[in-house]
């Protein structure tokens, strides 16, 4: 199929702009291209089953679940030729939601936007505006969709350890490190992720290990949230018009916010119509990207000296303190986002602490040392 054939028609501006960045950056040395002779978790149906035996499903549940991923349509139309498989038909599942919730709220400029995958590692979402047009581009780094599931994986086994003590319980930071240290093998998932991350941008080195059935209704609705906000946080800068240089972008960074938050709500029976996901209603998913991002970032700051916060971009915690307050006046509503979102702090402050911990104990020393052989 030639290229004519392979796009619409529509936003051919933004379409031939994200042709030239996505050819650039496959030329690239480290380039994330899909090797379909290595993913443990699509590449062979007899290593995700036995993963899934392990993690207690029945043949009856994996071959439903099966089927649910056999019936999806493939995308329709290719952006990002040769990157992860099924990464841009999840990314339109996500931008579809995100663009009919935009549409209620009388917004129409995300007709004027076109999708790619980065073939990029790290964890990322972007907005590219295309000069002299009303056009741009959402693009999502290759292995943002897999970050989100193993942080909503690990955010969730943690919870799950003592619901009532991160929820309820006053808060008290020794107790919540122990309570952690007693499950050494989850707090070895959570280093292994942003091990992962920090030396070669991908999930290779983290563990697969897939949610029980028990866990899955709640797993996904943390991981779908988290990609809700991230995709969401990108159109709405479109939406809003955010195109100027010498704009404040910090102030637009929470305007985007903001929208991205209403967003959420009318996603809140997303992914399953039968239960709501307080996740993206109480913007507690947004919160969870930030703070696992942060400490990404740390990480990332102390094995190869960057990751600080850029200067266009508020603090974290004022980030997420507008989040947590921005329904002060319904006080019913307040209640629920200040007990989801408290929570999501408290857990990934108890993550930070051991994380900095673990880094000052000689980890950043073995981590540079990866990170050295990983580059060679």
């Amino acid at each position: 199929m030639d290229k004519e054939q392979a796009l619409p028609r529509a936003n051919e501006a933004a379409h031939d702009l994200w042709s030239q960045i996505f050819e650039r950056a496959i030329a690239g040395p480290n380039a994330a291209l899909h090797d379909p002779t290595y993913d443990e978790e699509h590449g062979s149906a007899a290593i995700l089953a036995k993963a899934l035996r392990d993690a207690g499903w029945s043949e009856d549940q994996i071959n439903a679940r099966a089927a649910v991923i056999a019936s999806r349509e493939p995308a329709s139309h290719t952006t990002s030729p040769g990157v992860g498989q099924g990464l841009e038909q999840q990314l339109r599942e996500i931008a579809d939601r995100v663009r009919s919730a935009m549409s209620a709220m009388g917004y129409s400029s995300h007709e004027m936007v076109v999708l790619g995958i980065d073939p990029k590692v790290g964890v990322s979402a972007y907005l590219t505006n295309v000069i002299m047009t009303d056009e741009g581009i959402v693009s999502v780094s290759s292995f943002l969709f897999r970050w989100c599931g193993l942080i909503a994986r690990a955010y969730l086994r943690t919870l799950l350890l003592d619901v009532h003590h991160w929820s309820e319980a006053p808060p008290n930071a020794d107790k919540d490190k122990t309570i952690l240290l007693n499950r050494p093998d989850l707090a070895f998932y959570w280093f292994r992720i942003f091990v992962s991350f920090t030396t070669i941008g991908t999930h290779v080195l983290a563990p697969f290990r897939p949610s029980t059935p028990f866990e899955v209704v709640h797993f996904e609705q943390v991981a779908w949230a988290m990609e809700f906000y991230a995709v969401s946080h990108e159109y709405a800068h479109h939406a809003l018009g955010h195109r100027s240089s010498f704009a404040n972008h910090k102030d637009q960074e929470f305007e985007a916010d903001a929208l991205a938050m209403k967003v959420c709500e009318r996603l809140e029976f997303e992914p399953f119509s039968f239960a709501s996901n307080p996740y993206a209603r109480t913007g507690a998913a947004a919160t969870l990207t930030l703070r696992a991002l942060t400490i990404l970032r740390g990480f990332e700051h102390r094995v190869i000296g960057s990751g600080a916060e850029r200067d266009t971009h508020p603090l974290v915690a004022e980030r997420i303190s507008r989040i947590v307050n921005r329904h002060v006046l319904n006080p019913n509503q307040f209640k629920m986002d200040r007990n989801f979102n408290d929570t999501v702090v408290r857990i990934m402050d108890a993550v930070e602490a051991l994380s900095i911990e673990f880094l000052e104990r000689g980890g950043t020393d073995l981590l540079k040392k990866m990170k050295e052989r990983t580059s060679v």
